[in-house]
């Protein structure tokens, strides 16, 4: 059924529309006329040719900064990628914002395209995570995609209600009758536009006007296809970008562990004074080093009591867990462990390594045996290569005993090492710490200086200040660790045959 009005009364809106503008149109030719009368036409054009130009040099400017920064805008990641994502998530997420760079803007407004690239990006994710798989779409579980789309539709909640205007008011019912107002709407609009023509033709009664206003339209007309196509792009690369961020939650695996099964995880964790099983709700930090370079009377100093056996001999027969706490720094739990090369296994160390949301790594300063700690340090590096799925947990460098330097007399902190003083002993500490860091292959700054002689500590609250500084990046690595732990196996499968069969039975019993 064809919409608007019939041909005779189309025909009667056009020719009143051109009666109007008569008289306006006799008016800009009755002015041309006087002008070239008068001998003055040649130079009106030349002004109308100059203020044309002076316009139009004006509007491309303009328009060029406003462009340039629109595109720069829209090249940058709509959102960063999440804080404690692992290297293996961070490897996909680089992989979706390059796709994500090379979206076009009819990306949004063709449909067939933008499944297109949706299904393009869930491959290239699926790929990274299944590559030895020919169609690794499809890895998922049912439990994960449905929990993938709970979180997408609170994600869209939020997002409706902050960002869309109106959007807690307005009913679909009414969007709906709207909608059902479009024929009448398109036609009034092409009403509109032929009105919009007959104005135009008008307004050269007026012909400088006529030239501004033609010129400044113009400009808007391409200043707003400007926008329109900075807003498109935008739009496209939150597209492939969300789906992104939805398809590495899903084939990560992540989705296996929601939020309930987190927090059931970590009420699972002991506190029981043993290290084999974490304490509930806390991070996790290992105490690592060789026997006798202070890793005991470390955990004594920082938990302010001594719990920890710090005898000439070590006394830590195996992990100990100790919760520190301390005013102004959250709780953790500092785990001693045996002294390396007494007979405990590198694997032990990679096994607890892996288990810890920070490793303080003991170095006693005036000694220079450290392959030892070099290679276990880099069993635990080569382990978290091996598994990019995980965080490694920051590793910081306790250079202890700097006391005992050369001169072995001297002990009159505090010393100051940024900048560094003069004195010979604090010139030793600097070249101990320098000698660490090359040795362990860490950076200079991740070394501390620390001496527990006597009952005044130095450099201890540096330490807690440093733990303190780095309890956000441990809580990313307790995430991830307790979201890699393994699911419930055979145990799970035989509860859910258990409650399936009930719930059958009970069933059948109702018929």
């Amino acid at each position: 059924m064809k919409s608007g009005l019939p041909r005779p009364q189309a025909l009667l809106l056009v020719l009143a529309g051109l009666l109007l503008a008569a008289p306006f149109i006799a008016v800009f030719l009755l002015g041309l006329l006087w002008l070239y009368q008068h001998d003055r036409l040649l130079l009106w054009m030349g002004l109308t040719a100059g203020a044309t130009g002076l316009v139009w040099v004006a509007a491309w400017w303009v328009r060029r900064g406003v462009t340039a920064e629109w595109r720069e805008q829209a090249e940058q990641p709509v959102r960063p990628p999440e804080p404690d994502w692992a290297p293996l998530e961070q490897a996909a997420w680089t992989g979706v914002a390059r796709l994500s760079e090379n979206v076009t803007d009819a990306c949004i407004t063709d449909r067939d395209r933008l499944l297109q690239v949706a299904e393009e990006t869930l491959r290239r994710v699926a790929a990274h995570y299944h590559p030895a798989q020919e169609d690794p779409l499809w890895e998922f579980t049912l439990p994960e995609a449905l929990l993938l789309s709970e979180r997408i539709s609170a994600r869209l909640r939020k997002l409706l209600l902050e960002e869309v205007p109106l959007s807690h008011r307005i009913r679909v019912g009414r969007v709906l009758r709207l909608w059902g107002y479009k024929p009448v709407v398109s036609s009034g609009l092409a009403y509109g536009r032929q009105a919009w023509r007959a104005y135009r033709l008008a307004r050269l009664a007026n012909p400088l006007h006529a030239l501004a206003a033609e010129l400044r339209e113009l400009f808007m007309q391409e200043l707003s296809s400007s926008a329109r196509a900075y807003l498109l792009r935008r739009l496209g690369r939150i597209w492939v970008e969300e789906v992104g961020r939805a398809a590495i939650e899903l084939y990560s695996g992540r989705l296996q562990r929601d939020a309930d099964a987190l927090a059931r995880l970590a009420e699972q964790e002991s506190d029981d004074g043993h290290a084999d099983r974490p304490l509930p709700g806390v991070p996790r930090v290992l105490v690592v080093g060789q026997p006798q370079v202070g890793k005991s009377s470390l955990v004594n100093a920082l938990l302010g009591e001594p719990l920890a056996g710090a005898d000439a001999l070590p006394l830590t027969a195996g992990q100990t867990g100790y919760r520190l706490q301390r005013e102004g720094v959250a709780p953790v739990l500092l785990v001693d462990t045996p002294g390396l090369g007494t007979g405990w296994a590198q694997e032990a160390l990679v096994d607890a390594a892996a288990g810890a949301d920070l490793v303080l790594w003991v170095c006693a300063a005036h000694r220079a045996d450290r392959g030892v700690d070099r290679a276990a340090l880099d069993a635990v590096r080569g382990w978290f290569e091996a598994h990019p799925e995980r965080r490694r947990p920051p590793v910081r460098v306790v250079a202890s005993h700097v006391d005992r330097l050369s001169p072995k007399r001297e002990w009159q902190p505090p010393y100051d090492l940024d900048p560094l003083e003069e004195r010979p002993k604090a010139r030793r500490i600097d070249a101990a710490v320098g000698a660490i860091a090359d040795d362990l292959a860490v950076e200079r700054g991740q070394v501390i200086p620390l001496s527990l002689r006597g009952d005044a500590p130095w450099n201890l609250e540096r330490l807690v200040s440093e733990v303190a500084g780095l309890l956000p990046a441990m809580e990313q690595t307790r995430r991830v660790r307790l979201a890699r732990q393994p699911m419930g196996g055979w145990r799970q499968v035989a509860g859910q045959l258990g409650r399936g069969g009930q719930r059958l039975w009970r069933g059948l019993r109702r018929r």
